[in-house]
């Protein structure tokens, strides 16, 4: 495949995750919320608070798709190997373990509450694993993205 076509498919992704996303955070999210807060009164209380938490994880979301989408455009320019991806991937790192942060410190505020729901609790465990394997993963990417672009650079002084 050619970078244009790489480019291009990595595009589609990722809006097809911003449009699944939308659906999610402001249709899906809020309908479930107000069937929990209906089923069991004595969490009604949570509603809001969980709203305005669940849209700001989104928004961490949507940051993270906006670097991505700033690398596929150095993609579709040939220059995979830049200090923008580098930089780009650094702070999709710096996004993903602030999203494992705000990921626990909701768990914290479960458990301070006392709210015992195993299945939000064992979802929330799970999604801080996965931000932190992505900020761990984005990392490596940008160390070896911007040490790819270093041999690139004494590359072109040689010749």
């Amino acid at each position: 495949m050619q970078q244009k076509e790489i480019s291009r498919w990595l595009k589609a992704i990722t809006i097809v995750l911003a449009l699944m996303g939308a659906v999610f955070f402001l249709y899906i999210m809020p309908v479930l919320a107000i069937s929990w807060r209906d089923a069991d009164e004595t969490l009604a209380y949570l509603f809001m608070p969980g709203l305005l938490y669940g849209w700001c994880i989104g928004v961490i979301c949507y940051a993270i798709l906006y670097q991505f989408w700033k690398v596929c455009v150095q993609i579709g320019k040939d220059n995979s190997f830049s200090k923008e991806n580098a930089r780009c991937f650094r702070n999709i790192s710096h996004f993903a373990l602030l999203l494992a942060v705000v990921w626990f410190a909701g768990i914290v505020f479960l458990v301070f509450l006392a709210v015992r729901q195993p299945g939000v609790s064992i979802f929330m465990i799970t999604a801080v694993l996965i931000s932190v394997m992505i900020s761990i993963l984005a990392a490596a990417l940008s160390h070896l993205i911007l040490k790819a672009y270093e041999l690139k650079q004494e590359n072109e002084l040689t010749i």
